[in-house]
């Protein structure tokens, strides 16, 4: 959907009555649009008083400008402007720039809640992260305020909010191009561990896998991952680990030997640790017939890994 700048969406600005149920910490969308604007166009420099959400599909020599700080939008991006900063844009020169963006107010980042203190004082500037649901999210929200169902507004600060929050984690993440650049040594080093968890297994073992040395290894590895090997080769163990308790056939202390725990104590400890609940919890918690058919699987695809069944709420059973 491409619309000019005369026919962008608006949302009236005052809150009305439809948007009493938004005083419980939603945010209120001002209005939304999504505009292609003629090349070489130049945003003269300006202040707003609430804030916006930029959305930009792809990369093109456009530069947006806060504070006297000239950013170069050459990749898929968010632009992300506070209330009352000094920002310009300077659209490419080459051809038109399409631009999606969402104005808005909320009581969460005026009070700066820890969720989203990212976005409040780290860059403006945020590129598209791999499979993310930002773009998706904006999109969808345009589809709705140019509809305007039954109880539009309230569904575009609801997902308006879950934009903010995946932005907001989002931006606290190392930049992604080592991950998508993962090196060759360090899948084959994870399946390697894949394989052989019910082993003794230790880093120096699975760093000579790679022909690298202990440091360098894990060097490469916690940049590549996000994690160092140890603590990749504990979360491993626990997936296994939730995929046989899952399937309920083995006891507790079966199960800790099988993905490579030296006793049943350290097992449990660990899982409580990590998981916040106790192993024999994980297991009756799953006594719906559809687990006892679960198969032990090897996911390198996802990151939380296949036939995982996880516990949000405790109190729900």
């Amino acid at each position: 959907m491409t619309i000019n700048l005369a026919g962008a969406f608006h949302q009236e600005r005052e809150v009305d009555k439809g948007m009493a149920a938004l005083d419980h910490g939603w945010p209120i969308v001002h209005s939304v649009g999504d505009i292609v604007v003629k090349a070489g166009f130049v945003l003269d420099t300006r202040t707003i008083e609430d804030y916006e959400l930029v959305y930009f599909p792809v990369g093109t020599d456009t530069v947006y400008e806060l504070l006297g700080k000239p950013y170069v939008l050459d990749v898929p991006c968010f632009v992300f402007t506070r209330p009352d900063e000094r920002h310009l844009y300077r659209f490419g020169g080459e051809k038109s720039v399409r631009h999606l963006f969402v104005h808005f107010d909320y009581e969460a980042l005026r009070h700066a809640d820890v969720r989203l203190i990212s976005l409040l004082h780290g860059s403006a500037v945020h590129p598209v992260r791999h499979n993310s649901l930002i773009p998706g999210l904006i999109r969808q929200m345009l589809s709705i305020a140019g509809k305007q169902p039954l109880h539009w507004k309230s569904r575009l600060s609801a997902l308006l909010a879950a934009a903010l929050e995946e932005l907001g984690a989002s931006a606290d993440l190392p930049p992604e191009d080592a991950a998508l650049q993962m090196p060759i040594q360090i899948t084959n080093a994870m399946a390697y561990m894949e394989e052989h968890l019910a082993e003794d297994l230790t880093i120096e073992r699975i760093a000579r896998q790679t022909g690298w040395s202990h440091e360098h290894f894990t060097r490469i590895f916690r940049a590549s991952v996000g994690m160092t090997p140890k603590r990749a080769l504990v979360e491993q163990r626990l997936r296994r680990a939730e995929q046989l308790m899952m399937n309920g056939q083995s006891s507790v202390k079966q199960i800790a030997y099988e993905v490579g725990f030296g006793d049943e104590h350290h097992f449990s400890k660990t899982y409580k640790k990590l998981r916040g609940i106790n192993a024999s919890d994980y297991i009756e918690r799953c006594r719906n017939p559809i687990f006892r058919h679960i198969a032990a699987a090897l996911d390198t695809e996802s990151p939380y890994g296949a036939s995982r069944h996880i516990v949000v709420n405790n109190h729900i059973k």
